[in-house]
């Protein structure tokens, strides 16, 4: 009997084993498929990435450019919203985003927040509060400016939230911003 306990045992032992090897991914490997994926995303909708980004006198920006900036979010100004100095966000200012929030693959998942319809309760972010709303949302908004000014970003999940960086998971966006000063 005690052999035959041991031998089920070590059956169930080597095959947990083999099971768990199966289908494990590295997190290299990971990276490497949202690496292509943001470029299947971008070769897809012909969009066309500058390293520079254009002044306020370059508005609208040409058709489907985006500004890649150096943490890697690709950024795109759709509306320059109520443009002037004084209105210019500022840090400590109270952001109200509203946002159509979307997976990159061919047939994306959309989650949104545009409207009081889609979600009643708006989220809100203090500018410059890194422990609020992630990365990606505080430098579109450094590059946004304005209230009521629109974007479209491509977010790498390093620059996302806690959990699209846990699932190795890249979003794009529509985001629309309101503040308060």
């Amino acid at each position: 009997m005690k052999s035959f306990l041991k031998l089920f045992l070590t059956l169930i032992v080597l095959l947990s084993i083999i099971v768990s090897c199966d289908d494990n991914v590295t997190y290299a490997e990971q990276l490497r498929a949202e690496k292509e994926l943001i470029a299947d995303y971008i070769k897809r909708d012909s969009i066309i990435v500058i390293t520079e980004l254009p002044h306020d006198s370059v508005f609208p920006w040409p058709k489907n450019t985006y500004y890649l900036s150096s943490t890697g979010m690709y950024f795109r100004l759709e509306e320059r919203g109520e443009y002037a100095d004084t209105l210019a966000v500022s840090s400590g200012n109270r952001i109200n985003p509203r946002y159509h929030q979307y997976t990159l693959t061919q047939k994306p998942d959309t989650v949104s927040d545009w409207n009081t319809i889609d979600f009643a309760y708006p989220s809100s972010f203090y500018y410059n509060d890194l422990t609020q709303a992630c990365k990606a949302w505080h430098e579109a908004v450094s590059y946004m400016k304005y209230n009521n000014s629109i974007a479209r970003i491509i977010v790498p999940s390093k620059m996302g939230f806690e959990a699209d960086v846990n699932s190795v998971t890249p979003y794009g966006y529509l985001f629309k911003i309101k503040f308060q000063k």
